[in-house]
């Protein structure tokens, strides 16, 4: 006799609403740091425009800024995860045997495009963006910019022992370019008075976690007449960085361009199959999800390294 009886489904609801809570609680940082983009088919064509108009007095008649299109496409992909479950096991009602499994499997699926994001970071100095140029590059220009460099580099006394006054300036360093790229009409990105710049967001690899939080984690950072109040960011650790020597800056305000797209094209999806069959002794735990990442806005992502 197959399975499908009301004590079996109500195991099946139990696994299922562990993956899912688990999944809920998953706390991954690619919201932060992406642009979101729904996507309705197998790829879309993301677009940058330029030449936004600045203001200027009414005098005479109107002028007409043609706006600079700059676009790349980004495919979709599908991906998938999924594991066995005993039969016997569900039976036996041993649902704790799997639990941890399908909580694993949740983080898993809901953490895999940081993996992608993160992964985008190294990978960047070597991959060309929408304008051409590597994402981090010495050299971007785009219209009337001129030269601006997103791949910064600072002086250390010790590569393998960074002081916190090294990375602090290094850090000012990183803030001050974002401060002054210009678009593709010779405008700062970010214009008018600035107090403070919120939103940012520093990724830094195991070796560097230690310096980054002694030094930005305080607000008044120095000594005696030299204390000063930073801008402070967000700080991120990420063992997929492993080159001990580089960190970025990324600003990463929700009014802007984020550094990344995340382009959603099917949510994550869950079934558990084999309920009311007895061809084979394992049940069938699957999820599927369409879905891809990519580079956007180099002007809010500073890579740093220490030389």
């Amino acid at each position: 006799m197959a399975t499908s009886n009301a004590n079996t489904l109500t195991k099946s609801r139990d696994l299922t609403i562990t993956f899912d809570e688990a999944f809920r609680l998953a706390t991954p940082i690619y919201p932060m740091i992406s642009h979101m983009v729904e996507s309705d088919g197998a790829d879309e064509k993301i677009g940058w425009l330029g030449s936004m108009p600045g203001v200027r007095e009414w005098l005479g008649d109107r002028q007409f800024n043609t706006l600079r299109a700059a676009d790349f496409t980004l495919v979709n992909k599908l991906w998938e995860s999924s594991v066995m479950i005993n039969r016997q096991d569900f039976n036996d009602d041993r649902k704790n045997v799997y639990n941890p499994v399908l909580q694993e499997l949740a983080k898993t699926a809901a953490l895999h495009p940081d993996q992608l994001m993160l992964d985008l970071l190294p990978a960047g100095e070597n991959t060309l963006c929408w304008d051409g140029q590597n994402y981090f590059d010495t050299d971007h220009v785009w219209g009337d910019s001129g030269s601006q460099s997103n791949d910064l580099t600072y002086d250390a006394s010790n590569t393998a022992a960074i002081t916190e006054s090294e990375f602090k300036a290094a850090f000012r360093q990183a803030v001050n370019a974002i401060l002054t790229f210009k678009r593709d009409n010779g405008e700062y990105f970010y214009q008018g008075a600035l107090e403070k710049l919120s939103d940012l967001t520093l990724l830094v690899p195991v070796a560097l976690r230690g310096v980054a939080h002694d030094t930005l984690e305080s607000t008044l950072i120095g000594g005696g007449d030299s204390n000063v109040i930073i801008d402070r960011p967000k700080i991120i650790t990420s063992n997929r960085l492993t080159n001990n020597t580089k960190f970025y800056t990324l600003f990463t305000g929700a009014r802007y361009f984020r550094p990344f797209v995340f382009q959603a094209r099917q949510p994550l999806v869950r079934e558990l199959r084999g309920l009311d069959s007895i061809k084979t002794k394992e049940l069938e735990f699957m999820t599927e999800a369409r879905y891809n990442v990519g580079y956007l806005a180099w002007w809010n992502c500073v890579l740093t390294t220490f030389t």
